[in-house]
């Protein structure tokens, strides 16, 4: 993607003022969350199918946070491993830190922390809706695609053209999962910082008071013993 966005500035349809160093840095970070979240949504799609979601119902922790807790100790398994491993190989990919600093990654691995835990949220949604799609793969891919056209994976949502308004997406949940808080590589305020982590505590908020409704419907499909 880097050595892409290399012949795309080469040939003039980006702005000189757009370091290549800063952008490769950019699409390194964003797809970062895609990589350390564990596919949570095939479990839960799993257990609805075999019917074993039944039988977790009766255990001290609900069933629904029971996965999210799963879910959120292998991200930070892989957030670790990645952090170790992936920084140096982009630091020396790339030939150094962003033109802003190495400090400038401190609180965008902090946004993209937060955004991969929002993203098994809506994982969760989609696996929940196995209760009426019977395949949650395909709402999953759905969501993914939105995630990946707005949530500003592949290109700065700052390079959108205008019919996509960027200046409206960063307020949709998909910026939040990854495209606002690593797009403080290319341009940081703390003024941004408070922005962007105030949509992420805002849509966390949401999905999980939607997910909780959604579960609870999910539970009235749910019969145990024939009852």
């Amino acid at each position: 993607m880097a050595r892409l966005w290399e012949l795309i500035m080469a040939s003039g349809h980006v702005h000189d003022s757009l370091p290549i160093i800063d952008l490769s840095w950019y699409i390194g970070l964003a797809e970062l969350n895609i990589f350390i979240s564990p596919r949570i949504f095939v479990v839960i799609e799993d257990d609805v199918r075999s019917g074993n979601v039944a039988y977790f119902l009766n255990r001290p922790m609900p069933y629904l946070w029971m996965r999210f807790a799963e879910g959120m100790g292998a991200m930070l398994a892989n957030f670790v491993i990645y952090t170790l491993v992936g920084l140096p190989y982009l630091y020396f990919l790339y030939g150094g830190f962003p033109t802003l600093g190495g400090w400038v990654l401190f609180p965008v691995m902090g946004f993209v922390l937060v955004g991969a835990a929002l993203h098994l949220l809506f994982q969760m949604f989609c696996g929940l809706l196995t209760f009426w799609s019977n395949d949650a793969i395909v709402v999953y891919y759905a969501y993914q695609k939105l995630f990946f056209s707005l949530g500003g994976v592949y290109i700065p949502m700052t390079l959108y053209p205008a019919i996509f308004y960027p200046d409206l997406l960063k307020f949709l949940p998909f910026a939040s999962l990854t495209g606002n808080g690593v797009s403080l590589i290319l341009q940081y305020s703390d003024a941004l910082v408070i922005e962007y982590a105030a949509l992420q505590l805002l849509w966390i908020g949401l999905a999980a008071w939607g997910l909780s409704r959604l579960y609870r419907t999910c539970l009235k499909k749910v019969e145990i013993n024939g009852g």
